[in-house]
């Protein structure tokens, strides 16, 4: 049996064209570090890659959940917190639809939405905070942020050639940013 897209597990790397990943260990608690992820609002400040999410399909102003639309954008390849001196061709914005939202687990994943047809290009982005093994006093707790994002489709071989070092260059900027973050006091 094949594994399914869009579904409660990660999809493996290996059903994919290509994929993208960084993680990085954070000195804050878990519960922390998730806040601060979901914390669209405050990427601004923060995230030198995803600038802003805004979830779309949401009137009452409600948390986020599954099923809820977001908007990326805007999106910097390169990697900058420099909003000002962004070319043109250095930003993009994507459509996704959040598949997974586990508070329990802190684990959430978006699967792009709406933009072509599945078998042309198709993208899942899986972010996930787990507790590192400290051993010492609460004080030194520890998590691990994972992020990575497989991509499937005849062009999927156009986004590895075109942006795909600068996809792996922004996860990584985004865990380093999320670290940044959440050690803040």
């Amino acid at each position: 049996m094949s594994w399914v897209w869009g579904t409660s597990t990660p999809p493996p790397v290996s059903s994919a064209v290509f994929s993208v990943s960084g993680s990085i260990v954070i000195s804050a608690p878990p519960e922390k570090v998730w806040q601060t992820l979901l914390d669209f609002d405050s990427y601004k400040q923060w995230n030198p890659f995803v600038r802003s999410q805004i979830i779309l399909n949401n009137p009452n102003s409600a948390p986020l959940s599954v099923g809820h639309h977001i908007k990326l954008y805007p999106v910097h390849l390169p990697p900058t917190l420099d909003d000002t001196n962004v070319g043109l061709l250095q930003t993009s914005s994507v459509l996704a639809e959040v598949t997974v939202l586990d508070h329990n687990n802190h684990r959430v994943a978006w699967r792009i939405a709406g933009m072509l047809p599945r078998w042309m290009l198709d993208a899942e982005r899986w972010q996930m905070v787990t507790v590192e093994e400290s051993g010492g006093a609460e004080a030194d707790v520890k998590c691990k942020y994972e992020s990575y994002e497989v991509f499937k489709g005849i062009l999927a071989y156009v986004v590895r050639w075109y942006v795909g070092k600068e996809l792996t260059m922004g996860v990584n900027a985004m865990a380093e940013g999320l670290k940044r973050r959440a050690e803040q006091n």
